[in-house]
């Protein structure tokens, strides 16, 4: 998409509105102009033709007809008039008068527009009395008559065109100033999304601290980016920290494990050695290289859950009956070794939206680490449990139990409460963290409870599924072999 100025946008938007605003008051204020003139054009009219009734005398002949005094004729010499008498006599006219004018005008006494000799006049026909011979003591002899009167149209739509020209002009100037005016506001109102746009700019690998500036919150609008900004920066500066926490634990992990096995090797090759002493040395070897194997797996197990999209895997459907009875069967070998009781908790149908390979992981996990913790002669408890429309299990052993100031932490990669780093029960501290990724992903969650001394509880909620989900597939795969 091609970049665009929203400033620009903005201020063209607002002049083109701005400016049909203008035009549409400018031609209503014109047609008012118009009418006003018209008016006053009119009443000019009348006001010439009331003073030609004024100069009609008696023309004191035997037929006592009236007559034009010309010395009583005050008018422009463009405009055009006739005088008629009721019986239709021509009493007088102006010189450039025709009878064309007179059916322009016609017998009506309202005044209209006509064209002559390619130019535009407005006339009327005016019916007035004259009263001729009048004296104090008679009122004098009154004599009909018909005016016709037109006038050129020139100075109305030069008066026109004036307004018209002042209000166009008037308009212009209205729009460079709303221009002006709107540029300058717009760049002010502009200056805290660029102070935040700077800020964000200054951000870097090296540092992903991210503060807006106070004129961001000022701006109703720009708050709430600023307040997003500052979240999604604030997210992303503890993912980084997480990343480099995990990259530096792994590294050492994976450190450790190779010099563990390099001094193993290199203390066996320091002297000659009995055939059993070998034995010995490369049982040990081969004993810290499962260890890394176990420690590389899951590392890739946490890699692969942090990928975007894995939420996906979550769609499965899993009888959790099914799955924890798997996960007591293949670790009662390890419980009988421990001399511990590891004891399913029947339930049917219930199932989950999880994947079965996910859930055995998880299962698994947590009865392992149960089971370290656990002494000889204690007990470990599985069992399913359901709880607001959410299915899941538990985990619950009578072990040493995690102290206080341990749970908030026992989440966290390579993190491990025995200090010894023990061999035999410490592991590399990656378990839980795997257990958290796998609901997380699956859009549950899991929680541990414990009394130092007494037990611990590992509760797993996830989305629950109706056994009729996990049957279908198989209906539907009978009824294809079928």
């Amino acid at each position: 998409m091609k970049p665009y100025s929203l400033t620009r946008r903005l201020v063209v938007t607002v002049l083109l509105v701005e400016l049909l605003l203008t035009a549409a008051a400018t031609g209503l204020a014109l047609l008012y102009e118009r009418q006003q003139n018209l008016h006053a054009f009119d009443l000019m009219l009348r006001g010439r033709a009331d003073s030609l009734l004024g100069a009609v005398q008696d023309a004191e002949d035997a037929d006592d007809n009236v007559m034009l005094d010309p010395k009583a004729l005050d008018l422009p010499r463009g405009d055009l008039y006739e005088v008629r008498g009721m019986s239709g006599r021509r009493v007088g006219s102006s010189p450039n008068w025709n009878s064309e004018i007179e059916q322009a005008i016609g017998q009506q006494g309202t005044a209209r527009n006509f064209r002559l000799d390619k130019k535009w006049y407005r006339g009327f026909a005016l019916y007035g009395v004259r009263q001729i011979d009048q004296t104090d003591t008679s009122p004098g002899i009154a004599r009909p008559v018909v005016i016709y009167y037109a006038a050129s149209l020139k100075p109305f739509w030069l008066e026109m065109s004036h307004a018209a020209k002042f209000l166009l002009l008037s308009n212009f100037l209205i729009l460079l100033f709303t221009a002006g005016t709107l540029l300058l506001l717009l760049r002010r109102g502009m200056a805290p999304l660029k102070d935040l746009a700077g800020a964000a700019a200054a951000i870097s690998s090296n540092s992903l601290r991210f503060r807006a500036p106070p004129d961001a919150f000022a701006v109703e609008e720009l708050a709430v980016l600023a307040h997003a900004l500052e979240s999604a920066m604030s997210r992303l500066e503890r993912a980084f920290l997480q990343q480099q926490v995990f990259v530096h634990d792994a590294a050492h992990e994976l450190k450790t494990a190779v010099t563990i096995i390099k001094s193993s090797l290199q203390l066996l090759t320091s002297r000659k050695r009995t055939a059993t002493e070998y034995e010995r040395g490369l049982e040990l070897c081969l004993s810290d290289c499962a260890r890394l194997e176990d420690l590389v797996q899951k590392l890739l197990i946490l890699a692969r859950l942090e990928q975007p999209g894995v939420e996906a895997a979550a769609a499965a459907q899993t009888d959790l009956s099914e799955c924890l009875r798997e996960v007591v069967e293949q670790m009662g070998p390890l419980a009988s070794v421990r001399g511990v009781d590891l004891v399913l908790e029947p339930a049917e149908g219930t199932a989950a939206r999880i994947a079965a390979e996910e859930c055995a992981t998880l299962a698994t996990n947590l009865a392992v680490n149960a089971l370290q913790h656990t002494p000889a002669g204690g007990r470990v408890v599985l069992r399913v449990r359901t709880r607001e429309g959410r299915t899941g299990f538990e985990v619950e052993d009578n072990g040493e139990g995690i102290r206080a100031e341990d749970l908030p932490h026992v989440f966290d990669r390579f993190y491990r409460g025995d200090p010894s780093r023990s061999r035999h029960t410490g592991g590399a501290g990656l378990g839980l963290a795997i257990c958290k990724a796998i609901t997380e992903a699956a859009d549950g969650s899991i929680e541990i409870s414990s009394e130092v001394g007494r037990k611990t509880l590992a509760t797993v909620m996830l989305p629950g599924a109706n056994a009729e989900q996990i049957a279908r597939p198989l209906q539907e795969l009978f009824s294809d072999r079928r």
